[in-house]
């Protein structure tokens, strides 16, 4: 297949005519031009770089990624696993979770190289059957918000993500020895923002206030929730990494992680879908997709308004004209509301404008879609989750995997004699 460029918003990639869609396409090329931002912090040991995999866990993906990583970090025995899988022995894999569940400590301890417990109650009751294979550590809340949206927000109040940042200094202050055998400190306490200046403040924040227990650790994990690009352009304040990496090496020694999850592969992917109808309602045209936002949940969850590729959001909240408005100014266009293939009302992308009528059969584009949306896709009203495309860096599209019913009816019990 020819190369698909997909550089150029307002055009359609030719190459994606072939995709059989429902489909998730990612962009090997973007992912390693992400990774390019990282790559001067891990020269000479300088920083450890993870990929947080509960962004994105396409197998066939991390192992393109691996190689320019020093591991994974995931959030759950199932995630060590298939982290494990992809890198074998040859990198490490990093866990933290609020769901720490003790039956799983021992296979947690042989596929785990650092757990970060959440709580001094988890580290109580089960550092103790890990600490001699694993280098044990604690996350903290610092307690500085940035994120607008209390349900992205790490440290928003009563906070159930990691020990408050005010109780830990109390612990170091009246009975240190209780953290006795702390390794490490796990920091993350934003989510996409673009603002790197955030984490300068961040870990200001904890030195003020822990400085003597970082002088006693081994290692800092910064956490991820910074964006390396923001529009195509680096983020801002980007020179606050390597200055905050440097310091925390240098003024107390440690080792230093980040472990950014969507600042590596949200602008790496997209899903593609084709239009299945197009009708009149209540004044508006509806173009129907044979995708659903329970491919991308975040858009009913949150409301969250995807990136099109060739169009632009429409916001003015008006009446449509049926998809043939062309009024030769900033609203020039014609005006689409795209809407899911599922039964819920809800199930609508938004409003865009399309410098030309859409058709049936035509494909739909949603960029910036890489993170959050194949590990929470759902397949609610038995719609079929997307195929799944690599483009890799020759620019062919290569088949990666297919959804079955076979899948489909294994969850929901359907005996093997009865799915023909």
């Amino acid at each position: 297949m020819e190369a698909v460029s997909l550089d150029c918003p307002g055009s359609f990639p030719a190459g994606f005519e072939a995709v059989a869609t429902p489909a998730f396409v990612y962009d090997e090329r973007v992912i390693h031009r992400l990774l390019d931002y990282a790559a001067p912090l891990r020269e000479g040991g300088r920083c450890g770089l993870l990929f947080a995999i509960k962004s994105f866990c396409f197998a066939a993906a991390l192992r393109v990624m691996a190689p320019r990583l020093d591991g994974f970090a995931v959030s759950s025995l199932y995630e060590a696993r298939l982290a494990r899988g992809v890198v074998g022995d040859g990198a490490s894999v990093h866990l933290t979770t609020p769901g720490f569940r003790g039956d799983e400590a021992g296979e947690i301890g042989s596929l785990c190289d650092y757990v970060s417990f959440n709580s001094l109650n988890h580290w109580d009751r089960y550092s103790g059957r890990l600490k001699h294979r694993v280098n044990c550590g604690l996350r903290v809340n610092p307690q500085l918000s940035f994120a607008d949206d209390c349900r992205y927000d790490p440290c928003r109040p009563q906070s159930k993500l990691g020990m408050p940042l005010d109780d830990l200094a109390d612990v170091m202050r009246d009975n240190p020895a209780r953290l006795d055998g702390v390794r490490g400190l796990l920091v993350h306490s934003n989510c996409d923002s673009p603002d790197f200046g955030e984490l300068r403040d961040t870990v200001e924040r904890l030195e003020s206030r822990v400085a003597g227990l970082l002088r006693r650790v081994e290692w800092v994990n910064l956490g991820g929730g910074y964006l390396f690009e923001e529009d195509g352009e680096p983020g801002r304040n980007f020179d606050a990494l390597p200055e905050v990496i440097d310091s925390l090496r240098s003024r107390f020694g440690v080792r230093v992680f980040i472990e950014p999850g969507s600042g590596l592969i949200r602008a790496a992917g997209y899903i593609v879908a084709s239009v299945l109808d197009i009708f009149q309602s209540g004044g508006a045209s509806v173009a129907v997709l044979d995708t659903s936002v329970n491919h991308m949940p975040e858009v009913f969850e949150y409301g969250f308004r995807p990136d099109v590729a060739g169009a632009v959001q429409d916001n003015d909240g008006g009446d449509d004209d049926g998809g043939d408005n062309d009024d030769g100014g900033d609203g020039a266009g014609h005006r689409y509301l795209l809407a899911g293939c599922t039964c819920l009302a809800g199930d609508l992308f938004g409003v865009y404008r399309f410098p030309h009528k859409l058709s049936l059969g035509d494909k739909v584009v949603f960029r910036n879609a890489g993170s959050y949306t194949l590990v929470k896709a759902s397949t609610f009203n038995g719609v079929a989750l997307p195929s799944v495309y690599a483009l890799d860096r020759r620019g062919d599209l290569i088949l990666q995997s297919r959804p079955s019913f076979a899948e489909y009816a294994a969850r929901w019990g359907l005996r093997n004699g009865e799915q023909e």
